[in-house]
């Protein structure tokens, strides 16, 4: 249990049973614990999978002694629906009874997790380096059972497959008295929990992320990453996903859960086989980038999809990239962790990318579903292409917003003064001049209007500083015009004005993703 022992804290090292005591015992700190859950999180870097595992198991252990909410639902759901790690699967469904609204959207993937409980093995929660030595120790297959008893009538949706599963041969005299049990709480009848009981989700909670095109992120460092394809071809990431929408999926040949990686690339396989139906094979594309590029050489990726009847072709490929994962990881924040080159945790997940490259939706962590995918690939192929140049037209709106600050600051203030512009000009002498009183008001608006628009900029992409400029131009105007004398007030307030403009601008095509949707993850498969 060496590995274990030391955990990162800040700069300081600390053991992590006691980072984690301490997270749970201040409410200020759960945030951490959640943080902690993160496959990328430094803390799980070249440690194994079973250290992993037990390390995640106990951070879910702690989260249910405070009672799990919404933020962490997901992680939990997760290990239902993917887990195989027996101590992981446990501390799981011993979390979800600690939520404290049991829900009927719970019972399937309690259901999964019980038919996907391959080795029954003992588990102890005595302490984080506990190992389960005697009968009385619980199970992931008790704890499973337990928390369907919890759910009870709500759990009468998957009554059927219960059934099925409590019929099988071979369950031991005491597992039979658990499960007959939990069958007569499902069963329960005239019980009020099953009908107050809400049938859905918490509202927010999802697998799904979309961004609408605006939001989109724009990297050209990826642009330059290199793959090497199935058949041994290169190409880079902006030669391959600059010109139509695509769907990627992640995977590696060694993945030993067959319910992340093999299936994924089988579910590929099938949306493969739905485009062609629609007759999309050549609208939409489709990657599975592999997370070990050193092991999974062309040869075996080709043979890896080939038994998963996955189609290759041109607009079709398995790709590893040449430079190795690291770009790949920082650009999409993938949710994998490594022991050297080897995998030790990974999350699922799917993304689709828009015909510039840039990430337009994400999957991730429970089973995404092939329709949904499809549905949203098909909304991101026709996103009109009016839409581009829309986009670019935003920052428009703050250099117009500029120049009326211009002419606010050298507005002519009398009938004189117009005189003066057109003779310097050369156009015309005051006498065919007409005085315009409502165009200082006009163009104090627009100026007011830009204001605006950089300050809903700055709140959107968390950059103030072109704000701020542009309000200490506005004030210098104001004070410019107050003060007739103080002509070099105008030109420094223009200054200012324009600056600040242009920094609210850069900011913004510069800035991150902005999220624009959640979807609720559906209970089915």
């Amino acid at each position: 249990m060496n590995e274990m022992a030391t955990a990162i804290d800040g700069e300081s090292s600390q053991p992590f049973e006691a980072l984690v005591a301490a997270c749970v015992s201040d409410p200020k700190r759960h945030a951490e614990l959640i943080a902690l859950l993160q496959e990328d999180h430094p803390l799980y870097d070249q440690r194994g999978a079973a250290t992993v595992a037990r390390m995640r198991g106990w951070i879910l252990l702690a989260l249910a002694r405070a009672g799990i909410t919404d933020a962490c639902l997901l992680f939990v759901l997760e290990e239902l629906d993917t887990g195989k790690d027996a101590y992981l699967v446990a501390a799981a469904a011993r979390a979800l009874r600690s939520y404290a609204h049991p829900c009927e959207a719970f019972a399937p993937y309690v259901m999964r997790a019980l038919t996907n409980v391959r080795h029954d093995e003992p588990v102890s929660f005595d302490s984080y380096d506990a190992y389960a030595i005697s009968s009385k120790d619980s199970s992931a297959v008790s704890e499973l059972l337990a928390t369907l008893e919890w759910l009870g009538p709500r759990a009468r949706g998957v009554q059927p497959e219960f059934e099925l599963w409590r019929n099988r041969p071979g369950v031991s005299r005491k597992l039979s008295s658990e499960i007959d049990r939990v069958y007569r709480a499902i069963r329960e009848a005239n019980s009020s929990a099953g009908h107050d009981a809400c049938c859905r989700l918490p509202e927010g909670l999802g697998n799904v992320l979309s961004w609408a095109a605006g939001g989109r992120r724009s990297d050209q460092e990826i642009g330059r990453t290199r793959f090497e394809d199935h058949t041994g071809a290169r190409v880079t990431f902006q030669e391959f996903f600059s010109n139509k929408p695509t769907i990627v999926a992640f995977f590696y040949t060694r993945c030993d859960n067959p319910l992340k990686c093999s299936l994924t690339i089988t579910k590929l396989a099938r949306i493969q086989k739905e485009l062609e139906t629609r007759g999309l094979a050549d609208q939409i594309q489709t990657a599975a980038i592999t997370y070990d590029p050193g092991f999974d050489l062309p040869e075996r990726l080709r043979g890896y999809g080939q038994s998963r009847g996955l189609q290759m072709d041109a607009s079709h490929r398995m790709l590893r990239p040449l430079e190795g994962i690291g770009p790949l990881r920082d650009h999409f924040k993938l949710g994998v962790s490594f022991i050297e080159s080897l995998v030790s945790r990974h999350r699922v997940e799917v993304y689709i990318l828009d015909r510039s490259g840039r990430t337009a939706v994400q999957f991730q962590r429970t089973h995404w579903d092939e329709q949904e995918v499809l549905a949203e690939a098909c909304r991101v192929l026709n996103e009109s292409e009016s839409e581009a140049p829309s986009i670019q037209r935003r920052p428009a709106s703050t250099i117009l917003g500029a120049f009326a600050s211009v002419g606010v600051a050298f507005f002519p203030k009398c009938p004189v003064c117009w005189a003066a512009y057109l003779s310097l000009l050369g156009i015309a002498g005051i006498e065919r001049v007409p005085y315009s009183p409502w165009l200082q008001p006009l163009l104090s608006a627009v100026m007011l209007a830009n204001l605006a628009f950089v300050w809903l900029r700055g709140r959107k992409t968390e950059r103030m500083a072109g704000f701020y400029l542009t309000v200490a131009g506005a004030i210098t105007i104001l004070l410019s015009n107050l003060r007739l004398e103080w002509q070099s007030g105008a030109v420094i307030g223009v200054g200012l004005t324009i600056v600040g403009s242009l920094v609210s601008v850069l900011a913004s095509s510069g800035s991150d993703h902005t999220l624009q949707g959640v979807h609720r993850i559906s209970p089915g498969r």
